[in-house]
C-alpha cells in the first residue's frame, strides 16, 4: 500500500476526484486527463471494486474523439461528415469494439489472433474496419494489430507428433511449469484450441461426475485426462492471481484463467508470452493437434465439441486427407525408385 501511495498515479486521481466534492462517475473521470496507464488503469480499479458500473470503454473513448473532431468542423461539411463517419467507419469500429468488449479486451490489448477471429464471422466488414484499425494503429492506440491479406493459403507451422506427445506430457506432469501454462499448454496440444479461445473459458465449464472431468469447450462436455482434470480443479480451488482484487462475489462465473483486475481474463498475448518463455510452442502446436483431431473424429464431431466453425472444420479435414496422400505417394516413389533388395 505504501508503495502504491508513493509511485502510482492512482492516489494523485482519486484525490483530484474526492476534491469535486461530488460523487465519483464515469462523466468525472471522463473529464480528467485520459492517459491510458493512470486514468485508463484507475477507471479499471474502480470498475473491479464496484464503485464504477461496468461500461463499454472502447466505444465510450470513439464517441468521445467522434464528438470532439465533429464540433471542430464547419456546419455544412459535418452534416456530410457526421452520418458518413456514422455508418461507414464508425459502424464497423463500434461493432469490432462491442465483441472486444464482451471478450474482456481493451484495444491496447487484442492482438492480431484476435482481429483475425473476428473477421472470421465479419468477412464483409473487411473494408471497412481496415480504415479504423490504420487509424488506431497510427495513434498507437494499438501496436499489435493490421489488416492482413486474406488467408487462402494453408496452414505451414507444425511440430511433429513425437514432440507433440512429448510437450503434452511436460504440462501434465511437470510441476516447475506455473499452473496456468501447464493448463493452458494441455488444451492447446489435446484439442487445438485458439489461445482467444481458451482464455474465455470460466469455471463453471467444469464440471465432476464421479472420477470423471468434463469440460464445456462449445456446447457439448467434453471428457478430460485425469491429470488434466486435476490441474483445473485445482486452478479452481486456488487460481494464480496477480492482483490484490479478488473478482466480486455476485454470483457471475470467474474465468478459469484470470487477469488483472481478477475479474477479467488474462490477455491472450500474455498467456501465448508465457508459453514461449517455458519453450512451449503455440502456432504450431495448435496446427498438428488440429491434424491428429481430424483425423480421428469427423469433421461436425470436431466443429461441435471444440467450437471451430464447420466450414473450417471440413477444411481442416481436406488439407490432413491430402497431407496423407501426399506422404502415401512419396513413400510409393522412393519404393519405386530405390534399388532392388534395398
Amino acid at each position: 500500500m505504501l508503495t502504491w501511495l508513493r509511485s502510482s498515479s492512482g492516489p494523485k486521481i482519486l484525490a483530484e476526484l474526492v476534491s469535486q466534492n461530488t460523487e465519483i462517475t464515469h462523466a468525472s473521470l471522463d473529464a480528467l486527463s485520459q492517459d491510458y496507464n493512470s486514468t485508463h488503469h484507475f477507471r479499471k480499479l474502480l470498475v473491479a471494486t464496484g464503485v464504477l458500473p461496468e461500461r463499454n470503454e472502447n466505444l465510450a473513448r470513439l464517441e468521445s474523439w467522434s464528438a470532439g473532431v465533429l464540433t471542430r468542423l464547419p456546419q455544412h461539411q459535418m452534416k456530410i461528415i457526421g452520418p458518413f463517419a456514422e455508418w461507414q467507419i464508425i459502424r464497423a469500429a463500434i461493432d469490432f469494439l462491442n465483441w472486444l468488449d464482451g471478450k474482456q479486451l481493451d484495444l491496447a490489448a487484442a492482438g492480431q489472433e484476435d482481429l483475425d477471429l473476428w473477421l472470421t464471422t465479419h468477412p464483409t466488414r473487411r473494408r471497412s474496419i481496415g480504415a479504423f484499425i490504420r487509424w488506431a494503429g497510427a495513434r498507437r492506440l494499438t501496436s499489435r494489430m493490421a489488416l492482413t491479406a486474406e488467408r487462402t493459403g494453408l496452414p505451414t507451422q507444425f511440430i511433429t507428433e513425437t514432440a507433440l506427445n512429448e510437450q503434452l506430457k511436460r504440462c501434465l506432469n511437470d510441476d516447475q511449469l506455473p499452473l496456468d501454462v501447464r493448463i493452458a499448454g494441455a488444451l492447446i496440444r489435446l484439442y487445438g484450441l485458439p489461445v482467444v479461445r481458451l482464455v474465455e473459458l470460466t469455471t463453471d465449464r467444469f464440471e465432476r461426475t464421479g472420477d470423471d472431468g468434463y469440460l464445456t469447450i462449445e456446447r457439448n462436455p467434453v471428457l478430460l485426462p485425469p491429470k488434466l482434470a486435476l490441474l483445473i480443479q485445482e486452478q479452481i480451488a486456488r487460481p494464480t492471481v496477480r492482483s490484490m482484487l479478488r473478482p466480486p462475489q455476485d454470483g457471475r462465473p470467474t474465468y478459469l484463467l484470470p487477469g488483472v483486475p481478477a475479474h477479467r481474463p488474462i490477455t491472450a498475448q500474455r498467456i501465448v508470452n508465457k508459453l514461449r518463455q517455458h519453450g512451449l510452442e503455440v502456432i504450431s502446436a495448435r496446427n498438428t493437434a488440429m491434424l491428429e483431431a481430424v483425423a480421428d473424429l469427423p469433421p461436425i464431431v470436431i466443429s461441435d465439441l471444440f467450437g471451430v466453425s464447420a466450414g473450417s472444420a471440413h477444411r481442416w479435414a481436406r488439407f490432413a486427407q491430402d497431407s496423407w496422400t501426399d506422404y502415401l505417394a512419396a513413400c510409393s516413389n522412393d519404393e519405386a525408385g530405390s534399388p532392388e533388395g534395398s
